[in-house]
């Protein structure tokens, strides 16, 4: 996921002093000047009256093979932010528990937390935000997540520390609802359709076939007699509107299995023809049911990683990454795959109005103390 770009401060528009008794006067002077915002974390001191704790609900070792790479190059000891990290265990699996004490055993800095039978699965998120500590900074990880930015957590800090009134602060998530119908406007999403036809897959195609293959600029222009797809799932994913299952020869279906998504000729002048064109700023629309906007996004994603450009994902000034970008989700739902908040905020609200506790923590807390949701 890219960077957050939100960043708070007081009601005097400055940083809250007794939250950061330990950056340098340097850093101090740059997090008040509001035109350097974003800065990248070389010219910031991480907090040490504080601890920072990844908070990883974990169930699918799959993906967090891939997230603990990023997790190990952010930790404190190798230069990092995070101070420790706590895997929540929330499946029933024993081999994907086993598989996570060996993770653990890796690093000092790395905790299993367990829950009662009662608390595992949807049931158990008031339990969960019961083993933090009100003293600590919380990044709350999902376990799906397989990329951020090196500066997503200084950045997340920082946006905490200088935007109290908010109660938690939320990175700029790449295929997450409401934040596709941003990026389809800001230029991040790119002109992408599937391939129709499958075909033998020879060595000359080892760059843009396969589980290595990730680079844009070696798949092939798309070709094809209609240039356009249908939007299926929106409802459910993966799904017909209704709720059964996507038959395999469905209009919006995947094409075939380990098919590519391919640019267009003329780029991102035929964006419109594209699914994502169907985006809404929504919770429960196209961008959250089908399978053919998250997979455009994965692709524009790694067309604008190859080529330096995450800027494009930077609310308000894409042209000028350093200046402040923040969005205000004025108390509408959003996902908190990746998240800061204050221990104490959590500790101080349990239990949740709802067994949600995204719901809770997007909507019905913020509601209740007036402290707003920024991403």
């Amino acid at each position: 996921e890219p960077p957050a770009s939100a960043l708070e401060t007081d009601s005097e528009g400055k940083i809250e002093p007794e939250r950061l008794s330990n950056v340098s006067d340097t850093s101090k002077e740059k997090f008040n000047d509001h035109s350097r915002l974003n800065v990248t974390s070389e010219d910031w001191t991480k907090p040490a009256d504080f601890k920072i704790i990844g908070l990883i609900f974990f169930g699918r070792p799959a993906s967090v093979a891939i997230l603990n790479c990023y997790l190990e190059k952010n930790m404190a000891a190798n230069g990092g932010w995070l101070d420790e990290v706590h895997f929540v265990v929330n499946t029933d699996k024993k081999d994907d528990i086993s598989w996570l004490d060996g993770l653990v055993k890796t690093r000092e800095e790395y905790k299993r937390v367990d829950l009662g039978e009662a608390d595992k699965g949807r049931n158990g998120y008031n339990a969960v935000w019961a083993t933090v500590e009100a003293e600590n900074m919380y990044i709350k990880i999902d376990d799906d997540i397989v990329f951020f930015d090196d500066d997503a957590i200084p950045n997340l800090v920082f946006s905490k520390l200088m935007h109290p009134e908010a109660l938690n602060i939320v990175a700029n998530l790449v295929n997450s609802p409401e934040t596709g119908w941003l990026h389809y406007r800001f230029g991040a999403i790119h002109a992408y359709l599937p391939e129709m036809t499958e075909r033998r897959v020879t060595s000359d195609d080892f760059e843009s076939y396969g589980p290595t293959a990730w680079r844009a600029s070696q798949l092939p222009e798309w070709s094809g007699e209609e240039m356009s797809f249908p939007v299926a799932g929106v409802g459910s994913p993966g799904k017909t509107d209704d709720g059964n299952p996507l038959p395999p020869d469905a209009p919006g279906a995947p094409p075939y299995k380990g098919h590519r998504w391919l640019p267009l000729p003329n780029g991102d002048k035929d964006l419109w023809r594209t699914p994502f064109a169907q985006t809404r700023y929504e919770q429960n629309g196209p961008d959250w049911g089908s399978w053919s906007l998250g997979a455009q996004a994965h692709y524009s994603f790694l067309q604008n990683l190859e080529n330096d450009e995450l800027e494009r994902y930077h609310y308000g000034n894409g042209l000028d990454p350093k200046r402040e970008g923040i969005w205000n989700m004025a108390y509408e739902r959003m996902n908190i795959n990746f998240m800061a908040i204050w221990g104490k905020d959590v500790l101080d609200n349990l239990p949740f109005e709802s067994f949600d506790d995204e719901l809770a923590l997007s909507v019905q807390v913020p509601i209740k103390l007036r402290r707003r949701k920024c991403d």
